[in-house]
């Protein structure tokens, strides 16, 4: 789940869409997208899909090899704002400097976030691909995409972030 506190610029162009393929049955559609690692407050990178005619799409971003463009605003769901059958079979990424809370689906848990610290996009591993991290846990290609605001703990599990996206 990503919370916006400043809103910066939703950009929901014709590339924003993920690189899988939704069938129209919320029932199939939200896993999939879910264990593509479509979830809010993801980060995101574009690439040219594998499928012919797709064109450029989003993909949950790998640091290590990719560019971090933006953060995904909403996961699967069923609702006109989620990705899937009843909303726009679009991602709609939010970028030009947000403020933002997420939730643990979208940062590093062996991370160590600090306040007024980076934060990075992991892409170490297969499992903080898209995820928010810190230094020790990022890709290696990937620059300082946001300011900590925010510190996770037992009792406030979210990290805020002041984005440099």
């Amino acid at each position: 789940m990503l919370k916006l506190d400043y809103y910066g610029q939703n950009d929901s162009l014709p590339h924003a869409q993920p690189d899988v393929i939704l069938t129209g049955d919320p029932g199939t559609d939200q896993p999939v997208l879910a264990a593509a690692g479509y979830l809010g407050g993801r980060v995101m990178a574009l690439k040219v899909s594998a499928v012919s005619g797709r064109g450029v799409v989003i993909v949950p971003c790998d640091a290590a090899t990719q560019v971090p463009f933006g953060f995904l605003l909403n996961g699967p769901g069923e609702f006109a704002g989620a990705i899937g059958p009843s909303g726009s079979k679009r991602a709609p990424i939010v970028r030009a400097l947000p403020q933002f809370t997420v939730d643990s689906q979208a940062f590093d848990a062996n991370a160590t976030f600090t306040e007024g610290t980076y934060i990075y996009c992991g892409g170490t591993n297969a499992s903080n691909i898209g995820l928010l991290t810190d230094n020790a846990h990022k890709g290696t290609n990937s620059p300082a995409i946001g300011i900590s605001t925010h510190a996770w703990t037992a009792s406030e599990p979210w990290v805020g972030v002041a984005s440099l996206l």
